[in-house]
């Protein structure tokens, strides 16, 4: 029998009665007749099964002795069916069975034996009993078939979940890892299970699983989230994540780590970091990069005995290429000019463009004269005819240097400084380099009145 939808539980109870004699039917209609209960009548086991096709029984009365095909022959179809193997059955006789006869019912499924003719106080409550079991029956069934739904859905949730989720133990060793985090660690979930937690936590540190904020997090019944925590693959790959840790209700004695993967933001944000700080045109440090490098290196604790010497660079002609030739072909010799710039500045140097056509460099050096020979370089490299898009460029460059006299002089004060000497290198004639004096005060570092 095939099998159709279960009828749903406010519709009642349905009971199909199984006789060959019409009155017999017309009168158990009339002894079971109840507003909750729907009475369906055959008159032959050929007809009983297809009844039994069309619609979901929850008790069949059935005659043992029909012709073509007897009761017993109906329950043993029945019992064969997926359908109706539990439907429950009670077998109607208008004559005492042997004892054989009952057990062969019995052994087809039956679960009583009713003699002709019936007593209602006795059948109804015996049909009421049947169809209360087989209703709880039904809710059970239902209720299996609800709870794998579910069950399969949480699985598919956390099969298919982006985030990295652990169920932690008390004792702070993993008990379930689903595949995201499985593929995160680069460590299968069977090899997860059974794994301390903090053999892949690498920040923040934590010596100690008890004395750790997780735990304590976790005794307080309170979520406990580290937004810039690091994990530590199998690889020996760091991995910026945020994490969340929530305690689970009841006797679980565990926590719910949820893990999010960061490395696309972080990778994004250094990205927008390396942008704010890039001159877009060039690549060198824009002012802003610049200027976060040069403080960085100037407040270090540990700086060595070596000098750091300023060169403030300013292109001459240049105004006169993008006025003439335009701003395309000004961009051109920019870049140009950048590339000279790379070339001549040496590891740990900085290099950056400030202005439109301004550069600073900023050297450790030995000695001033090292930084004189480098802005001698410069002005060699620049000063020469170059052809940028078929079209005959002529540059120039002015350099101002200035020494970093220590103290508590910073980067603004000796820029100012190597740029005051860079205009006193263009009134001198352009094309070459002047020095600022570095042993002047650093109030005198304001007004450029000194020169070497």
């Amino acid at each position: 029998m095939e099998c159709v939808p279960e009828k749903p539980a406010e519709a009642g109870s349905v009971l199909l009665v199984v006789d060959d004699y019409p009155e017999n039917l017309i009168s158990m209609q009339a002894l079971l007749q109840r507003p909750d209960w729907h009475i369906l009548t055959a008159a032959s086991g050929v007809e009983a099964l297809d009844m039994l096709l069309r619609h979901e029984v929850d008790l069949v009365l059935l005659d043992v002795q029909m012709p073509v095909m007897d009761g017993f022959e109906v329950a043993r179809l029945m019992r064969g069916s997926q359908r109706t193997r539990f439907t429950p059955i009670i077998f109607l006789t208008a004559n005492a069975q042997s004892r054989d006869a009952v057990l062969e019912g019995y052994a087809c499924g039956a679960v009583d034996y009713l003699l002709k003719p019936f007593d209602s106080q006795i059948l109804k409550p015996k049909v009421q009993a049947l169809l209360e079991h087989q209703s709880n029956a039904r809710a059970l069934r239902r209720l299996s078939r609800d709870l794998e739904i579910a069950q399969a859905f949480n699985a598919s949730v956390l099969e298919n979940a982006a985030e990295g989720i652990l169920v932690v133990n008390e004792d702070g060793r993993i008990r379930f890892a689903n595949p995201a985090i499985s593929r995160l660690l680069k460590v299968s979930v069977a090899g997860l299970e059974g794994v301390p937690l903090l053999d892949f936590l690498q920040k923040p540190h934590v010596p100690d699983w008890y004395e750790s904020a997780i735990y304590h997090g976790y005794q307080r019944g309170e979520t406990y989230r580290v937004h810039d925590a690091i994990l530590r693959s199998a690889h020996d790959q760091l991995l910026p994540v945020t994490l969340s840790c929530a305690p689970l209700s009841g006797q679980q004695h565990a926590m719910v780590v949820t893990v999010l993967d960061m490395s696309e933001v972080c990778h994004l944000h250094q990205q927008l970091e390396l942008q704010a700080i890039t001159d877009s045109l060039t690549g060198l440090l824009n002012r802003r990069g610049f200027q976060r490098a040069v403080d960085a290196l100037l407040m270090r604790d540990d700086v060595d005995a070596q000098l750091r010497v300023l060169l403030y660079l300013d292109l001459d002609g240049f105004k006169r290429i993008n006025d003439s030739l335009g701003h395309e072909v000004g961009d051109h010799a920019l870049s140009w000019v950048s590339e000279q710039l790379e070339q001549c500045a040496r590891p740990g140097d900085i290099l950056g463009r400030i202005g439109g056509d301004e550069f600073t460099l900023l050297l450790n050096v030995d000695e001033p004269q090292e930084a004189a020979q480098i802005a001698e370089q410069l002005i060699e490299r620049i000063a020469v005819h170059q052809l940028i898009q078929g079209l005959d460029v002529s540059l120039g460059v002015s350099i101002g240097i200035a020494v970093y006299p220590g103290g508590e002089t910073g980067l603004e004060t000796l820029m100012r400084a190597a740029d005051a000497a860079m205009y006193e290198a263009k009134r001198a004639g352009r094309q070459q380099y002047r020095f600022y004096d570095a042993l002047i005060s650093t109030q005198a570092l304001l007004s450029p009145a000194h020169w070497k």
